[in-house]
């Protein structure tokens, strides 16, 4: 690799090396399990010589996600020695736009939590304030995007793991509709929930990455949110009437009461829509479908990779008791509280209806999209809280508090996008957009309006 403040150095290179220097300077974050020196250098290197006048970017990738010639732990003792010899297509697409992979980073283990509270490869601090934690599962991509070391960066997400460390540390961050990011080369959760999903810290650099992923169009920073709607038309955003904005730590509800004010006087429409049915379907289907599609996934992935370990094997090595315990006692097939396939298949009877009955109230109500807070609470002091937390005068479970709203939408499969919030004097409030599925780029488009109305201070009067 050529020194920093060598001669000679090319753009490709400069930019390896400020990502390095900036990499080092916020090393007490522990963003990275392997930061990749050498192979961005030389990567870096091969790039300027080629020339051709393409920008290259760094980017960061959670450690669930291959990367040819790099480890993939998943944040877990049992894979500590698996290193995939190919990119997964998600980052080979990335790659290909100009990306060069930084490194891969920390992660909750297996990806099932929400804190990053790694006990292998320690805790992740938050990129806007280290005394918290980043959030998870993806809290390592978030704070080294968060953080400046890279332009962007690709996490995972089943329940929320991409929108909560968004919004924990305050940059954006999209969850695409099921099955439009290609999931090979990823550690599986849960084959029906699991998908790859990209973090930046502005929106335009969101909406490219979800470009270059899809193929929708080309071009880092000039890359377009999508199929904007008119600006002289009136959006209609879905004001959840139950569960999602109610129990708010108060400075989330702040946030989230002063942005519901700022656009309830500008180009948007609130219409009040129920969504407390669709908690109470995501508490039946969401955890049964990854507890009874994990094993099969795991198993399928082990094999067809050559580990050279069985599921069992992994999960007899995790570090985290609460993921040995969860996947050991209810995941896998000899756990004694296995569900079984009829459980399974419940869940995705389940799924069905809500994917139905979210289509419904799109359709219905006429929205745009559908917006809460992301989190209902501002990230916690590092290494506190791991199993609960004090929310308004009351102690209450980490995890569940944690994906309440983001879990419903990631259960039926739709896109959701995290637009940091204005706040006074808080850390992170994430504001959370969900749309229909499949509309993934309009939904952009959306929040590109809102965030222009939230941050510019855009006016205008509020129509019908």
């Amino acid at each position: 690799m050529v020194e920093p403040g060598a001669a000679g150095r090319g753009p490709a290179q400069e930019a390896v090396a400020a990502a390095l220097e900036r990499a080092a300077a916020v090393a007490h974050l522990n963003a990275f399990i392997t930061l990749d020196a050498e192979g961005a250098g030389a990567e870096a290197a091969r790039h300027d010589r080629r020339g051709g006048g393409a920008r290259r970017w760094c980017l960061a990738v959670k450690d669930n996600i291959h990367v040819a010639g790099l480890p993939n732990t998943a944040g877990t003792p049992g894979l500590a020695g698996f290193v995939p010899a190919a990119d997964a297509p998600v980052v080979a697409a990335l790659r290909a736009a100009g990306a060069i992979v930084l490194g891969k980073t920390n992660m909750h283990e297996l990806a099932l939590g929400v804190t990053s509270g790694n006990p292998t490869f320690g805790a992740v601090g938050n990129g806007a304030d280290p005394a918290l934690f980043a959030g998870g599962s993806s809290g390592g991509t978030a704070a080294a995007v968060a953080s400046g070391i890279v332009d962007a960066g690709l996490g995972t997400d089943t329940g929320g793991s991409v929108g909560i460390p968004a919004a924990l540390n305050g940059i954006y961050g999209l969850r695409p509709s099921a099955g439009r990011y290609p999931s090979a080369g990823v550690t599986p959760l849960s084959v029906t929930r699991d998908t790859p999903g990209p973090m930046a810290r502005t929106l335009d650099r969101l909406a490219a990455l979800d470009a270059f992923v899809t193929g929708f169009v080309t071009g880092f920073v000039t890359g377009r949110t999508g199929a904007a709607p008119p600006p002289d038309r009136t959006l209609r955003l879905g004001l959840p009437r139950h569960v999602f904005t109610e129990g708010l730590e108060a400075p989330v509800r702040a946030a989230w009461e002063a942005a519901v004010e700022r656009l309830g006087t500008a180009r948007t429409v609130w219409v009040p829509v129920d969504t407390g049915h669709l908690v109470e379907s995501d508490a039946r289907a969401g955890m049964h479908l990854v507890l009874g599609e994990f094993a099969t996934a795991f198993d399928r992935y082990l094999a067809g990779h050559r580990v050279g370990r069985s599921t069992a094997e992994v999960v007899d090595a995790a570090a985290d008791p609460a993921v040995a315990e969860l996947l050991g006692a209810a995941a896998l097939p000899t756990g004694p509280a296995y569900a079984g396939p009829a459980a399974l298949r419940g869940a995705v009877v389940e799924r069905r209806a809500m994917q139905a009955a979210y289509a419904e109230l799109f359709a219905v109500n006429g929205v745009d999209a559908i917006l809460s807070p992301t989190v209902p609470v501002c990230a916690r002091p590092l290494h506190r809280n791991e199993e609960s937390l004090s929310l308004n005068g009351r102690e209450v479970p980490t995890f569940p508090t944690l994906i309440r709203n983001t879990s419903p939408s990631a259960t039926a499969g739709l896109p959701s996008v995290t637009v940091p919030l204005p706040v006074d004097g808080s850390p992170p409030v994430g504001l959370q957009l969900v749309g229909p599925r499949g509309g993934d780029r309009e939904l952009l488009a959306v929040a590109a309006r809102i965030d222009a109305l939230l941050r510019r201070g855009e006016a205008g009067e509020a129509r019908p």
